[in-house]
């Protein structure tokens, strides 16, 4: 169902879904906590709330975020780009503060996602929550590619839950 594997290069542990002859790439869900950054290297497809967004960094400095799921209609709002230069930091979340905001979706932390452009990386980094404060239902990144296991890092798969620890 699911691989671990280390590379020497740089000397960590990765999880990835198996890929292997029909399989199903959409079993292994990451949920990230607030310590963790993960730095969006291409297209990710993440679960905020009740809903399912696209989330993709665009020529080095753009990040586009979509909308997927059908079954509610938040505010009518399917997209929005945001440029790294002008909005180093993008939040998605119930606040009307929010750069991406559903104020009248419930299942939304008032500030459930946060989105850091680095601009000396040319990087777009997600982060749950904002600041010091996590959301109240995680963030959860569809595991289509793998990940570098970080301690404390959660995984679900089909429906267990691991919480992965390091040990000393």
């Amino acid at each position: 169902i699911f691989a671990i594997y280390y590379k020497k290069e740089d000397k960590s542990y990765y999880i990835r879904a198996f890929s292997g002859k029909g399989s199903d790439n959409k079993i292994l869900f990451i949920k990230l906590k607030k310590k963790h950054k993960l730095k969006l290297n291409q297209k990710e497809l993440i679960s905020a709330g009740d809903t399912i967004f696209q989330i993709t960094p665009v020529n080095d400095e753009n990040l586009e975020i979509i909308h997927l799921s059908r079954k509610k209609v938040l505010d009518g709002i399917q997209k929005k780009i945001f440029n790294g230069k002008k909005n180093k930091i993008v939040t998605l979340g119930r606040s009307r503060d929010c750069d991406f905001s559903f104020p009248k979706d419930k299942s939304f932390s008032r500030f459930q996602t946060t989105f850091e452009y680095d601009e000396m990386k040319k990087e777009w980094s997600i982060i749950d929550g904002k600041e010091q404060k996590s959301s109240t239902n995680g963030t959860w990144i569809f595991g289509t590619h793998s990940f570098i296991i970080e301690n404390e890092m959660i995984v679900e798969i089909l429906n267990s839950k691991i919480k992965i620890r390091e040990i000393k």
